[in-house]
């Protein structure tokens, strides 16, 4: 290909053919840049999407060891509770 392209800027008079070529690569040329710009902000999306994915994991395991946190609250005074009730009725058996 470059060796055309240098060929034809030599050239005073371009060929109807080749003028057709040149029109054709530049179509391509264009076509390719927009297909790796959407490739290149596809990316980008994706990484955006990771990221926010990464922040999501990170709130949710620190949702879950506050929500542990307080369940072990929570049924270490249940069986505070329990223990007094047993005590309790105890005392009323006796």
């Amino acid at each position: 290909m470059k060796e055309r392209i240098e060929r034809l800027k030599k050239l005073t008079y371009i060929p109807q053919n080749e003028i057709a070529w040149l029109i054709e690569q530049a179509e391509l040329a264009v076509k390719q840049r927009e297909i790796i710009e959407e490739n290149k902000r596809q990316q980008e999306v994706t990484v955006h999407q990771f990221r926010q994915a990464q922040k999501d994991i990170q709130h949710l395991s620190g949702d879950r060891k506050r929500y542990k946190q307080a369940l072990e609250k929570i049924i270490t005074n249940l069986n505070f509770a329990i223990t007094v009730a047993q005590n309790e009725l105890e005392g009323d058996v006796k």
